[in-house]
C-alpha cells in the first residue's frame, strides 16, 4: 500500500503545479498506469481482505474525482502553455529577423 500512496502523492503533486511541464500528459499517463498496475497487484494478492479492497476502491474513486476536478484546469494550462511558447517563438523570430 505504501507504493500506492507514493504514486497517488506524485499524481497530486503533478496536478497541483502552477505550470505544467511539456511532458505533462505523458507524466500523468505514466503515473496513472503505474498506479493501475499497483492496484492490480494489491487486488491480486491471495490474502486480500475486505478492508484493503474497500480502501483501494475508495482511493480510486477519490483520485478519479481529483482528476475530474482538474480536467478544466489541465486543459486551460496546457493551452496557455502552448500559446506562451508560440508567443515566445514569434518574439524570438522577430528579434532575430529584425521585423
Amino acid at each position: 500500500m505504501e507504493k500506492l500512496t507514493q504514486l497517488e502523492q506524485q499524481i497530486e503533486q503533478l496536478l497541483q503545479q502552477q505550470d505544467y511541464p511539456d511532458d505533462f500528459p505523458q507524466q500523468l499517463e505514466n503515473l496513472v498506469a503505474l498506479r493501475h498496475q499497483e492496484v492490480e497487484n494489491i487486488l491480486g494478492q491471495p490474502d486480500l481482505t475486505r478492508v484493503v479492497f474497500d480502501d483501494v476502491v475508495a482511493r480510486t474513486k477519490a483520485l478519479k474525482s481529483l482528476i475530474q476536478q482538474h480536467k478544466d484546469i489541465i486543459g486551460e494550462r496546457l493551452v496557455r502553455s502552448k500559446k506562451s511558447k508560440q508567443s515566445l517563438s514569434l518574439y524570438s523570430n522577430i528579434q532575430q529577423n529584425g521585423l
